[in-house]
């Protein structure tokens, strides 16, 4: 099959005369060239936004309620539905994601997102205070035009994320999703049309991030900034000089903390499902798992049995539990994590190197699902961010230690607590500083909680009706009620 062609989406419609260069998208299962993607010049990112502005001030936007806002969002998970199959070929051949988990988690979720968002939309509140005199109004306005830029390793589920609540909170879109895994989102463009949102109000810029991603975030009229990807873009500020409002959502080094008293059979399943799902390519995955010295030795054998029972291998087969990796780059990475970590002083007991797969699955990115023991907590595979199927059992004595490991890295995204005691779940969902944490259970999400990330894992927050927020800029205004109070020197 020749690969298909992909281009920018402007107005609802994709460009295929976009004067940028043009890129090849492989998919990661077999190492083959699956589209050819037409990127956008520097022109071409200046119209869409200019476009994405006439749309966002045009008198068919601006006359919506928030409430017609909403329902244009429940049409589009309405589409999403209808479109399921055609939506989960195209991840899977961008992503090599396993097609169960497509169908099963994944569309659902990004439909649940839209659902959520829809109904949201009217429910951006603003506040009344009882000041001296008059009137203190407090309210949330839309910035305008919003820029959204995704990363490769859930490219749906990213991209409505975002494009959601801030068409909730009546702002415009142009999103650029990473040049890796461009096809959903277009789709998703040229769906947004289809259902009715007014062209321009969802534009997709396609090209490589420091190119379309850079343009599109110091342009003067995008005023607000989402990002979700590496700590280490996240840190160039681009917005900065602009004062741009930016919500970043970066890297994580995420643990989960296993007691003696816990149900020890479930904390394996969680920590098999949180270290390799998506291949390990998952912000909030527990990459650490710190086990009480107590029972360290039976958790390991609990983690290996688990282990043996997972399949790798062809996403397109119902029973695989974990895909490729979804990017060479990220692949080459993770490999090199792998090879170092003997070299570390740690042992594999799992793992620990390239996947050979037969058949057209022998030039795809696969790697073996790996188990480290004997990590200690200023080890690199301890310390750095590998997003690959590697998971690192480190031992802890006290729950003084076990804070002091799970806190000390510079991430602070997510974590997992497992025990029976009561009262120190309490101590530890306090004492661990991560936006989220989970409690005797793993990687349960819904669009209605937030994320916030801590340290160096970004600023702001997603999901939740505090992701459309993110999406409003604050205004007061103090309306006065008493015409006998001075305004100035009272000069007559």
């Amino acid at each position: 099959m020749a690969p298909m062609r992909v281009a920018p989406v402007l107005d609802g419609k994709q460009m295929p005369d976009a004067g940028g260069r043009c890129l090849e998208v492989l998919n990661p299962a077999t190492g083959k060239v699956i589209a050819q993607q037409v990127c956008c010049s520097g022109d071409d990112l200046a119209r869409m936004v200019q476009s994405s502005q006439r749309a966002f001030r045009s008198a068919e936007w601006q006359k919506l309620t928030p409430a017609d806002r909403g329902v244009l969002l429940f049409r589009l998970a309405d589409a999403i539905d209808a479109e399921a199959e055609r939506l989960v070929e195209m991840e899977l051949l961008d992503s090599g994601k396993p097609i169960s988990q497509l169908r099963q988690v994944e569309l659902p979720f990004a439909a649940a997102l839209l659902r959520f968002y829809g109904g949201a939309a009217d429910k951006i509140e603003g506040a009344v205070k009882n000041t001296p005199g008059g009137l203190h109004i407090t309210m949330y306005q839309p910035y305008g035009v919003v820029a959204v830029i995704t990363p490769w390793n859930y490219p749906l589920v990213n991209a409505v994320m975002q494009v959601a609540p801030a068409l909730a909170a009546g702002n415009a879109v142009v999103v650029k999703p990473s040049e890796e895994t461009p096809l959903t989102t277009v789709a998703l463009g040229e769906l947004a049309a289809e259902v009715g949102i007014p062209a321009g109000i969802v534009n997709v810029a396609l090209g490589l991030g420091p190119e379309a991603g850079r343009d599109l975030v110091v342009h003067p009229q995008v005023k607000n900034v989402s990002f979700t990807g590496s700590t280490e873009v996240g840190q160039l500020g681009l917005a900065a000089d602009q004062m741009k409002p930016v919500n970043l959502e970066c890297g994580g080094k995420n643990a989960i903390v296993v007691f003696a008293d816990a149900d020890l059979d479930r904390a394996a399943e969680a920590a098999v499902f949180s270290g390799f799902t998506n291949c390990g390519q998952l912000c909030v995955s527990c990459s650490r798992c710190l086990v009480a010295e107590l029972i360290a030795d039976e958790f390991e054998q609990l983690l290996l049995g688990k282990l043996s029972k997972l399949k790798v291998g062809d996403p397109r087969d119902e029973a695989t539990h974990v895909g490729p990796m979804i990017t060479r780059p990220q692949y080459e990475k993770a490999l090199k994590y792998m090879q170092q970590a003997p070299k570390e002083g740690c042992t594999i007991l799992a793992g620990g190197g390239k996947l050979e797969l037969p058949g057209g699955l022998a030039g795809g990115f696969w790697l073996q699902p790996t188990l480290l023991s004997g990590v200690t907590e200023h080890m690199k595979v301890a310390q750095e961010e590998i997003f690959g199927p590697v998971l690192s059992i480190m031992r802890f004595a006290e729950e003084a230690d076990a804070v002091r490991i799970a806190n000390g890295v510079c991430y602070g995204l997510s974590g997992s607590v497992w025990t029976s005691n009561v009262e120190r779940v309490g101590r530890m969902v306090q004492a661990l500083d991560t936006g989220i944490i989970w409690v005797n259970t793993m990687l349960v999400g819904y669009p209605q909680i937030p994320v916030p990330p801590h340290k160096m894992s970004g600023t702001g927050i997603e999901l939740g009706m505090e992701a459309v927020l993110a999406f409003c800029q604050r205004k007061s205004a103090v309306i006065n009620s008493d015409q006998t109070a001075p305004v100035g020197w009272d000069l007559g």
